[in-house]
């Protein structure tokens, strides 16, 4: 009888384990955070393109590729010529968060440069602009991965633009960088609320309609485990007979 109550209890994890394999984690909806999740199309108002772009072809959208959460902005280029400018990129104007500034906030980004990138520059520069240039490179050795840089604007800066530069000095045709979940902080260490651009949608799990027809698997699949376990339970017990 205890041969007869291990096998049936051996059959009965091998179907459970095989039924583990639809279970579904929902992702977090930790971004709601940041000022800008770059989720909505809504966040592209907030971003301001500047170098050569005619040439270099830059682009900014919005992905779903990479991402922290929800999705991100997507910045790429076509730049196939020389150029006597060849600094390019985008910036956060202070004006479009209500400041007259940006002095005494700390500006974070999150930044995935591309490995294709690595072969046109050596580095990206976050920055901030206006009465004091200030710049941090960061290497691109890290390429691949997600990574956060910060822009601390001192108190008595009277900088209205902080942003990041691609230098890009090779001909190159590809994705450049994408970039996430945007912090803008006072020296009190108050976020500024989020610019309307998140979409709950993309935290959620899945749709309606998903998950009935999860749930009929599920229950297709148990139905078929508990048949499955009576026929080697039954096929067993006459075995021993």
């Amino acid at each position: 009888m205890k041969k007869l109550l291990s096998l049936i209890l051996a059959a009965a994890s091998i179907f459970t384990m095989g039924t583990a394999v639809f279970a579904e984690t929902e992702k977090t909806n930790s971004s709601t955070d940041a000022t800008i999740t770059f989720d909505t199309d809504k966040a592209l108002d907030y971003v301001h393109t500047f170098g050569n772009a005619s040439d270099t072809g830059l682009k900014t959208e919005i992905s779903e590729k990479e991402v922290i959460w929800g999705r991100s902005l997507l910045m790429s280029e076509d730049f196939k010529g020389s150029l006597s400018n060849r600094y390019g990129g985008f910036y956060l104007d202070a004006a479009d968060f209500g400041l007259a500034n940006f002095g005494g906030y700390t500006v974070t980004f999150n930044i995935h440069a591309t490995k294709e990138a690595a072969k046109a520059t050596d580095r990206f520069e976050i920055f901030a602009d206006g009465d004091q240039w200030s710049s941090t490179p960061f290497a691109t050795s890290s390429n691949g991965t997600w990574v956060t840089a910060s822009m601390i604007v001192p108190a008595d800066s009277k900088n209205t633009k902080v942003g990041i530069s691609i230098p890009i000095t090779e001909t190159f045709t590809g994705n450049v960088c994408y970039v996430d979940n945007i912090d803008i902080t006072d020296n009190y260490g108050k976020t500024l609320a989020n610019i309307g651009d998140i979409d709950t949608s993309v935290y959620t799990g899945p749709s309606g309609f998903t998950r009935v027809i999860t749930t009929i698997l599920f229950i297709v699949l148990i139905i078929a485990a508990v048949g499955g376990i009576a026929f080697f339970v039954l096929k067993v017990v006459r075995k021993f007979r």
